[in-house]
């Protein structure tokens, strides 16, 4: 069956065909459709139209033009128009076309087309409709299934079309091929129809491959960029987060550090003031009360000094600024009077395992810092007392030295075992909480300038074992 669009176009369509359009231009659409329609109206059969207000309203008017009595034919059911969102929405349940649903609606209207024996001519531009409002894999569902009823019935051809202006997403490229493969013939928009000459077409054919080929290598580049991008945002996230930690960090450490630094400054100060008005009171000297005040002034100095050395330690490790003066150096006598001032402050019982001599090349006041804060947490994680045990040894081969603090008191709970080496950290809940969560962490930081290492074992029967090995 010959169609004659009216703009002098030739399409041919056989019964029982399945025809696509591409199109740029609304009137090229109308002149085809109008066409098509006014062969099978010629030939006796019928016509049926499924489209928008706009392009029912011009193939009519093309259709009186070509000397079609609209009305009459529309009264007899030999043509039949309908609009095409109304249509579609009498048969799409949850944004996909139903298959019992549009075998109604569209078998119906069919059906009635088709009456006294006549072959239908359909129209059909509601899959247009879902690839405009973004529902290309909707349209693919409907074309299947007008194929379906078409096989089903062999009563109707069909004819649908798509604008050009939707299909210029990139993902809809995927959607072009299964919307092609699902018709019988393919009809290209009428920029290529138009041309004549063979040569011009293959020419056309030729610049249509490069611009594709263009098109690829520009998609290619652009999901490069794409994934350039999304590792800059990756990392900024990531820097984002770690800046915000960091702020957060900052943070609690400024309230640990404000509490701790000012609890010895509080005690010296108020320790001042008791000896000031007890002197001016009774308007002489007391030597027990001024004894008590100069021991509480110089402890709570004292702390106040070690904690001001942390962070000035803490400092110089992060600017890497921290150089130990390395000599050999003896560490029985060293364990011995870093454990007797420990005894000196803490009502533990110390136990000191070691040999008659045993030297090494260490920084002593280093080495004592940490075995200090050792022993101190040793103690101030035992509140029930108990014995304190230290011993000093050498590894077997003479492959190096080994120094231990164990203590028998609360533990490391087994959730914070794992960053108690890590700076401002505090393993145990507030009751336990002193110092700044700096103590531990410069500890290892000399063991490792030392060459050595330090870490923290957990004996079955409870609490802590402290274990520094330096080279030989």
């Amino acid at each position: 069956m010959a169609i004659q669009p009216r703009a002098g176009k030739t399409q041919l369509a056989s019964r029982g065909d399945h025809l696509v359009q591409f199109y740029e231009r609304d009137a090229v659409l109308n002149d085809a459709v109008s066409g098509y329609l006014l062969a099978g109206l010629e030939s006796g059969d019928a016509a049926v139209a499924i489209a928008t207000p706009d392009h029912r309203a011009a193939i009519a008017r093309q259709l009186v033009t070509s000397g079609v009595d609209v009305a009459a034919e529309c009264a007899a059911s030999r043509l039949i128009l309908l609009d095409a969102a109304e249509t579609l929405a009498a048969f799409m349940l949850d944004q996909h076309p139903d298959p019992a649903r549009f075998n109604e609606v569209i078998g119906g209207v069919l059906a009635s087309a088709a009456c006294d024996g006549r072959h239908v001519h359909a129209f059909g531009e509601m899959v247009a409709l879902l690839v405009a409002d973004g529902h290309a894999g909707a349209a693919i569902e409907l074309e299947a299934l007008w194929n379906a009823l078409q096989q089903a019935t062999h009563a109707f051809t069909l004819f649908c079309s798509y604008p050009m202006s939707a299909l210029g997403n990139e993902a809809l490229s995927a959607s072009v091929q299964q919307v092609c493969a699902e018709h019988s013939r393919v009809v290209p928009a009428e920029s290529y129809m138009e041309l004549r000459a063979p040569q011009d077409r293959l020419r056309a054919i030729v610049v249509l491959q490069q611009q594709a080929r263009a098109l690829e290598a520009e998609i290619e580049e652009r999901k490069l960029v794409e994934e350039h991008l999304r590792v800059a945002l990756a990392m900024e996230r990531a820097a984002r987060d770690e800046a915000q930690a960091a702020l957060q960090l900052r943070d609690e450490f400024l309230s640990i550090a404000s509490h701790e630094l000012r609890t010895p400054v509080a005690a010296v100060i108020s320790q001042a003031q008791l000896a000031l008005r007890r002197i001016e009171k009774r308007g002489q000297v007391d030597p027990d009360s001024v004894v008590r005040a100069l021991r509480q002034i110089t402890g709570q100095g004292g702390k106040l000094a070690r904690l001001l050395t942390q962070l000035l330690d803490v400092s110089r490790l992060e600017a890497g600024t921290l150089i130990l003066d390395r000599q050999p150096t003896d560490l029985c006598p060293l364990v011995d009077q870093t454990v007797a001032m420990a005894q000196s402050l803490h009502p533990h019982m110390f136990v000191v395992s070691r040999p008659a001599s045993m030297i090494a090349c260490v920084d002593g006041l280093r080495l004592e810092q940490v075995l200090t804060n050792l022993l101190t947490n040793a103690a101030k994680y035992s509140p029930d007392g108990g014995q304190i045990e230290v011993e000093l040894c050498e590894l077997d081969g003479g492959r190096g030295i080994e120094l231990a603090v164990r203590d028998h008191g609360l533990g490391i709970p087994t959730d914070k075992r794992a960053g108690i080496f890590e700076r401002y950290f505090q393993a145990h809940s507030d009751g336990y909480r002193s110092g700044m969560g700096l103590g531990l962490y410069i500890s290892r930081q000399i063991v490792d300038l030392h060459g050595g290492t330090i870490q923290a074992e957990f004996p079955p029967t409870g609490g802590t074992r402290m274990v520094i090995h330096l080279p030989a």
